[in-house]
This record gives structure tokens, C-alpha cells and sequence, in this order.
């Protein structure tokens, strides 16, 4: 039983990262989770990856971390992203594309399953975006929690039908949105807190300074239009 602090989609967005994880601090978590594409989109990679790996954060393979390193081809993702991403692999040293390397596609306990996209086929980076496949997924984990990230939307689904409550008797599968670049209508960083003692899930946003970001990528020579495309899908 723990008190988890989780996160995912940071996409080398540092002044969201920073400003998420300060208010993270303030609960002091048990464990830190983090669901993946720790870099793409944004403009400082490097960054983003050592304050997630000297936090000791553990941390699922994404699909833009993938691209990153070399595990899953270029033709997956669409300009000025594409751009980005080569890019991004120039700015990562040697010790930082072998953590990327090295990272998993799921984590677990007896308690809970971590990924980022997908669960039941994590290598083919399918969204789960419907309750449908929130609730089929459920129904073939043995965990009781399912955390999941990619679509960049928070929320939460029980395998019953009905459920709106954090219960002890269901299973959940939950989404803490995304730290770097939300793309519903509140353009805020997120992530959520997950008490397996009190049973309780807590999603939280989080200001940040994006004009920092966009100068930013304006620096490493992207347009305006494409640096709000970067930050907002």
C-alpha cells in the first residue's frame, strides 16, 4: 500500500515537468510513475530525461522515447514532430539513449500495471480511448489498477458499469493526462495521486510558463505555427 504520485507524456517539456513535479513534493509520494514519451514535442530532452531519471522514477517506454532511440521507425510520426524527434536524438548523450534503451514497456506488482499506451499489446502503441476498451482491458488484467497514458486525457474507468467512485471492491483503469501537452480544453500540465491505503485518486493541473517553451523551439528554428502545433497537437 502506498501513496503514487504518476505522470506520463512529458515530452521534453521541462517548465511543465518542473512545475508538476513541485507540486508532487508537497505530498511527499512513496513512488513515483512515470508512463512514457519522456522526450518529443518538446525542446529540452535532456533535461526532461535526467530530472525523471535522477528522481529515480519508474519509468515505461513511450512511443516517442522509442522513436528517440532507435526501436520504432520515423514513418510512425508526422512533421514538425518528425523533425523534432531527429533532432532530439542529436541532443541526447550516449548514457541518456541507453536509459531510453533500456526502459521497459510494462511495469507491475500484485497491485497495479503500468504503460503507456495499450496494455494487452503494448508494442503497437494503441490508444485506449473509450470506455469500451477501457472495460475489456479490465477485464483480462489481474491487477486492480491500470495506469495508462498516450492519449494524453485524464480520467478514470471502473469495469462496472455505473461506477463513478474510487472503490476498493472494482478495478480502475486510470490516465493522468499529460504533463507537457494536455489537448483537452485546459492546456495545463497534468498528473494525478493515487492513495492505495485511503483508496482515493486525486487529478491535479498545474500552471506553467508555455512562452518559455515556445521561444524556445522558435530558438532551434521552428515557425510560430509549428511551435503551438508542438505544444497543443
Amino acid at each position: 500500500m502506498a501513496l503514487i504520485a504518476v505522470i506520463s507524456d512529458v515530452h521534453g517539456n521541462l517548465p511543465a515537468l518542473e512545475a508538476v513535479l513541485k507540486k508532487i513534493n508537497e505530498y511527499k509520494p512513496d513512488i513515483y510513475l512515470c508512463l512514457g514519451d519522456v522526450v518529443g514535442y518538446g525542446p529540452y530532452p535532456s533535461e526532461c530525461l535526467d530530472l525523471i531519471k535522477n528522481r529515480g522514477m519508474s519509468t515505461v517506454l513511450g512511443n516517442h522515447d522509442a522513436g528517440v532511440c532507435g526501436k520504432l521507425s520515423l514513418k510512425h510520426f508526422k512533421s514538425p514532430n518528425r523533425r523534432l524527434i531527429e533532432m532530439t536524438s542529436e541532443m541526447l548523450n550516449t548514457k541518456q539513449m541507453q536509459w531510453l534503451r533500456s526502459l521497459p514497456l510494462v511495469l507491475e506488482n500484485q497491485e497495479w500495471l503500468a504503460v503507456h499506451a495499450e496494455p494487452l499489446n503494448p508494442e503497437k502503441w494503441m490508444y485506449v480511448d473509450s470506455a469500451i476498451k477501457a472495460r475489456k482491458i479490465l477485464s483480462k488484467v489481474e491487477q486492480q489498477l491500470c495506469f495508462v497514458g498516450h492519449t494524453h486525457m485524464p480520467g478514470t474507468v471502473s469495469d462496472k458499469i455505473g461506477i463513478t467512485t474510487f472503490n476498493q471492491k472494482y478495478k480502475y483503469l486510470i490516465n493522468p493526462g499529460s504533463v507537457g501537452q494536455s489537448r483537452d480544453a485546459d492546456f495545463r500540465a497534468s498528473y494525478c495521486m493515487v492513495n492505495t491505503d485511503k483508496w482515493s485518486v486525486v487529478f491535479d493541473r498545474v500552471a506553467y510558463d508555455t512562452e518559455r517553451v515556445l521561444t524556445k523551439l522558435s530558438k532551434l528554428g521552428f515557425t510560430r505555427s509549428e511551435s503551438h502545433r508542438l505544444l497543443r497537437y
